[in-house]
Formats: C-alpha cells, sequence, structure tokens
C-alpha cells in the first residue's frame, strides 16, 4: 500500500485498471440511469446550496453515516399511516417487499455499506457489508476502493461455497459462518427455491443514505418550482420526486452512459426538448428547472401511451416501446403486475434494473415524505425566486448579465446550462433571472419556436 501511496501516476493506473468506478455486482446488466448504478460524487456540487441547507444538527455525521430506527417506523411509512403521500402512489401489495428493500436502501444503508440480498426476494438479506471505520482510516480513496473490492469478491466467494455445501447437506451440524447466515435468511421465504437457484440470484447492492440525505438538502431549494412546473404541465407534482431516484439530485451526475443532470438525460433523448449546443457551450440538461420541464412533457407522453404511472415511470428508464402491449391492461396493476414483481413464474418483459425502477420511486417518495423520522429536520433552503426571460437579440451571457446588473457568480448559479458566458447566444434563448416572483410561464409554455432552436 506505501508503494502505492508513494507512486500516485502508478496509483492512478492500477485504479483505472482494477477498479472501475461501477457497483459491485454478481450479475452484469445492462448500464441502468437509476442513481443506484452510477452512485453520486460530491465533489463538484456548489458548497453554498449545501452547507446552506445543512446548518443545523439534523443532517450532521450521525445523520449521514449512523441511522437509527426501528422495524416498526419502516412498516408505519410503508403504510403511509398519517397519509403523506398521494392515493394515486399508494404501494401495490404485490411489491411491498420490494419497495421496503429500496426504502432502506435509501434510508437504512449508507455508500459505506454493501449489502447482499436476493434478487426475486429482496426482503432476504443475507448481510450488510459496513466499511465505515475502514473509510476513516484507509489513507486514500485508491486504498479504500482496494480493500472494498478484495473484501466483497472474498465474501461473494465464501457465499457461492456455502450455497454449494448447502445444496449437497442442506442442515448441516456445524454450518460455517456464511451457511449459518443462509439458512437463518432463507427460513423466511414465502415458498421453496432450490439452494442452486438461490446462488445464481445473490446480489449485491450499495447503499444510498448520505446520498439521499445531500441531494435533499439541495433538492428541497428546487422541489416547489418543480412542482408548480409539473403542475402546469398537468402531472401529480409527487412525480418530482424521480429526479432523487435518477441522480440523488446531483446537479453534476454523469452516468456512464453519458446521462447528465438531476434528470439524467442522454444526449440523443435530451436534444427532442432541449438546447444540447457544443458550439454554443449550452447543456440544458444541466439546468434543474429546464431539464424538469423535459422529463415533465417525456412522462406525460408515456402515461397517454401506456395508461399507467407504474408503466409510465418505468418507461422514463426503459423505454416505452416493450411495455405498449400492456397499456390496454394497466388501469389494474393486478393485470401488471408481473413486469414489477421480482419473483413470478411469468417471464419478464423488463430487465432487473427496469422492473425495480417503480418500487424505487415509491420508496424514495415514501422516504421524503418522511424524512423528518428518517433524516432528521433540514433547516429550511433560503428561497430565491426566478424568472426566465427570452433573449431578445443574439447576445452573450456576460453581455445580457451586465445590462440586467446581474453579478456574473449570482447568473452562473441561474444558468448552469450556459457553461461559457462569453459564447453569443441565439435570439430567443431562454435564461433565468432573479425576480421578486417565480415566473416560469416563458419555460412551461415554450412553444414550436423554441422547440425548433432546440433541436437546431
Amino acid at each position: 500500500m506505501r508503494f502505492l501511496e508513494n507512486n500516485h501516476r502508478f496509483a492512478r493506473l492500477f485504479a483505472v485498471l482494477l477498479i472501475p468506478l461501477v457497483l459491485f455486482s454478481v450479475k452484469p446488466g445492462s448500464p441502468a440511469l437509476a442513481a443506484y448504478n452510477h452512485p453520486a460524487t460530491w465533489a463538484s456540487v456548489a458548497s453554498h446550496d449545501f452547507d446552506r441547507a445543512t446548518q443545523g444538527p439534523s443532517v450532521s455525521r450521525a445523520t449521514l453515516f449512523e441511522p437509527s430506527f426501528s422495524d416498526a417506523t419502516f412498516s408505519a411509512i410503508l403504510s403511509d399511516t398519517d397519509r403523506r403521500v398521494p392515493p394515486t402512489f399508494q404501494i401495490p401489495n404485490e411489491i411491498r417487499n420490494s419497495v421496503g428493500f429500496w426504502l432502506r436502501i435509501y434510508s437504512q444503508f449508507t455508500t459505506h455499506h454493501i449489502v447482499l440480498f436476493d434478487e426475486s426476494h429482496p426482503e432476504i438479506v443475507y448481510e450488510a457489508l459496513d466499511f465505515r471505520n475502514v473509510a476513516e482510516s484507509a489513507r486514500s480513496r485508491l486504498v479504500y476502493e482496494v480493500i472494498v473490492k478484495n473484501r466483497v469478491a472474498a465474501t461473494l466467494k465464501a457465499y457461492r461455497l456455502a450455497f454449494a455445501s448447502l445444496a449437497k447437506h442442506p442442515r448441516p451440524k456445524s454450518p460455517t459462518r456464511e451457511e449459518a447466515l443462509i439458512l437463518a435468511a432463507t427460513s423466511k421465504l414465502p415458498h421453496r427455491h432450490s439452494f442452486h437457484e438461490l446462488a445464481q440470484r445473490l446480489r449485491t447492492q450499495t447503499g444510498q443514505r448520505d446520498n439521499i440525505v445531500k441531494g435533499l438538502a439541495t433538492a428541497e431549494g428546487y422541489f416547489p418550482k418543480m412542482e408548480a412546473i409539473f403542475s402546469k404541465i398537468g402531472l401529480p407534482p409527487a412525480l418530482v420526486r424521480l429526479s432523487l431516484v435518477e441522480s440523488s439530485f446531483n446537479v453534476n451526475a454523469i452516468s456512464r452512459a453519458g446521462a447528465s443532470g438531476v434528470w439524467q438525460f442522454l444526449p440523443r433523448s435530451g436534444k427532442e426538448y432541449l438546447v444540447i449546443d457544443s458550439n454554443l457551450a449550452v447543456d440544458e440538461r444541466l439546468s434543474p428547472l429546464k431539464a424538469t420541464v423535459a422529463a415533465g412533457k417525456l412522462l406525460k407522453r408515456n402515461f397517454r401511451t401506456l395508461n399507467s404511472w407504474a408503466l409510465a415511470i418505468t418507461a422514463y428508464n426503459h423505454g416505452a416501446q416493450n411495455l405498449r402491449r400492456f397499456s390496454s391492461k394497466a388501469a389494474d396493476f393486478s393485470k401488471i403486475s408481473h413486469i414489477f414483481k421480482p419473483c413470478t413464474k411469468r417471464r419478464h418483459p423488463v430487465g432487473w434494473a427496469s422492473r425495480n425502477y417503480y418500487a424505487e420511486f415509491l420508496a424514495v417518495l415514501h422516504a421524503e415524505a418522511y424524512r423528518s423520522l428518517l433524516y432528521g429536520d433540514f433547516s429550511e433552503p433560503p428561497q430565491h425566486s426566478v424568472a426566465f426571460r427570452k433573449l431578445n437579440r443574439a447576445q452573450s451571457a456576460v453581455s445580457f448579465a451586465l445590462e440586467r446588473g446581474i453579478s456574473l457568480a449570482r447568473f452562473r448559479r441561474l444558468n448552469p446550462d450556459i457553461m461559457n458566458l462569453h459564447k453569443r447566444l441565439p435570439r430567443g434563448f431562454l435564461v433565468a433571472v432573479p425576480d421578486e416572483a417565480d415566473d416560469l410561464g416563458q419555460l412551461t409554455n415554450a412553444g414550436r419556436g423554441q422547440n425548433k432552436l432546440r433541436k437546431g
């Protein structure tokens, strides 16, 4: 380890070759765009947002890394005992276990936990590897990742051996540690599965609690505006919480597939609704409010096509094409529940990531609704009113800001999509400016002219 620490170039090469920045997973699969598949990196988030939102004692080290609450609390949240979640998004019984699993991932386990569980019965958690002490003692991020990678690999190997042994001798007199954990966990299964089947379905998942806490600290300042946008478009305001699933509301999140911003639009899909132009040095995916309009239009189109919020939300991750055949049955969730149920005799029409996506949304929605129980009481973020205005002539952002008397630092915070303030922007381009009251009309009512500008 000392050699790695003293030889930084070799260490960086070592990291690139041996430690890809993806989740450790027993089963490889297609990269999903949900937050769990590209954990947020917070070094790039503007410090003023997080610092202001976390001044109180509620978002302390203990809040981030040492949560403590009972099973009864989880049960009450899943049942929505206080009726804080809209009836449209109550948890169907068919996927309650899946939602419960993701609720724990978002609230109980941090990014320093690796959870080992059964992918067809996510309520079966074998154990959670805890690397919090390693994170504190490791001399560098690289050393930490090497230790985590090696320990996870060794643990998975031990479990594979345990499953193989139990397949031959299901009632060992002196079970190993892993065999004992497997037997204890699988005793809760509602129906029988062979140990060979269970071995094939062993999966790992990194916790997301600290990412969600940090995301909420930023998102709470945006949510009222985002809800107003969705209401204007004709969508349930609660849907804005989907951005937490997509990116943990990391405003600078970039996935391995190239998806960007809090709503994680890919370049190709983003250009349908947003200006993404390297010549202009503009990427509207980076503007949480502009991207919210785009996400709203996509979700509304999905709902019109699929007749179900469960399918429309899943289509945000998976695409609508393969789900169209279920639209005629979509009004009754029980008739399409096999799409989302982790364990079913019917063939799943979508992959593991996509069939969990709706459960993740419901888990985040419930977690945010009961955030005071799970995360503590956040200090109220400052509310800054914003208005969107069209440029009445082609000009640079610097020129526009000077004319309006807006400091460049403030202009940058309001317009993160404009990456070069000296580039000349076209007439009709939408810019955000400070105002006495929110004015999102120009943003939500952008018509064909604005769409043409965006596609151009």
